[in-house]
């Protein structure tokens, strides 16, 4: 531990967040203890395979009209988030994601594809669509960003108590790989 960086598990006050040795927060998970940078393994070779299998139409979601409403994503279980690469392509993803206080939120791995493209280019597509990607609706603009450790708890609170004992399986199962994963909030509005 460098010096004047808190121990593992120290609860701060403000945020009730937890860092780890070099300033990474545990977040709203307090039995996380994940190492930076540290990735499911077989990420990366799932994450293409998934996007080659991908429905026709969750490639072509960017081209539909943006006819979709947060009623529409509340009302299903799945989230279709397409974000872009540098080059303008888009790349869709199914998600969990939770509406609340007009926003969704998402919880994904930190060096993940998505959170990377995110950071070059914050604007997200966001449609319902089934557990493999295919829409089910309208798309909807909006932008993405990641919460920083104050933000956190709410988010989890949001995702734990749409998604109940499935999604708390998968992300013990995280916790315990120690997973570098963070939270993102997905706001609609027209892009500018």
């Amino acid at each position: 531990m460098n010096r004047g960086e808190p121990p593992i598990g120290r609860e701060y006050p403000s945020t009730g967040a937890g860092r780890l040795p070099g300033g990474h927060p545990t977040g709203a998970r307090p039995g996380a203890r994940p190492l930076p940078g540290r990735r499911l393994p077989g990420a990366v070779a799932l994450a293409r395979l998934g996007a080659r299998a991908a429905p026709r139409g969750a490639r072509l979601i960017a081209q539909a009209p943006r006819t979709g409403s947060l009623a529409d994503l509340g009302s299903r279980k799945r989230t279709l988030l397409v974000s872009y690469r540098r080059d303008g392509t888009p790349v869709p993803t199914p998600v969990w994601a939770a509406p609340a206080g007009g926003a969704l939120y998402v919880r994904s791995e930190r060096g993940s594809g998505k959170v990377k493209r995110l950071r070059g280019d914050a604007r997200v597509l966001i449609a319902p669509c089934t557990a493999r990607g295919r829409p089910l609706g309208g798309p909807l603009e909006a932008t993405a960003a990641v919460l920083g450790p104050e933000e956190e708890p709410l988010a989890e609170r949001i995702l734990a108590a749409r998604y109940g004992f499935g999604r708390a399986l998968f992300e013990h199962a995280m916790d315990l790989m120690r997973v570098d994963m963070c939270y993102l909030k997905l706001t609609p509005g027209p892009w500018r």
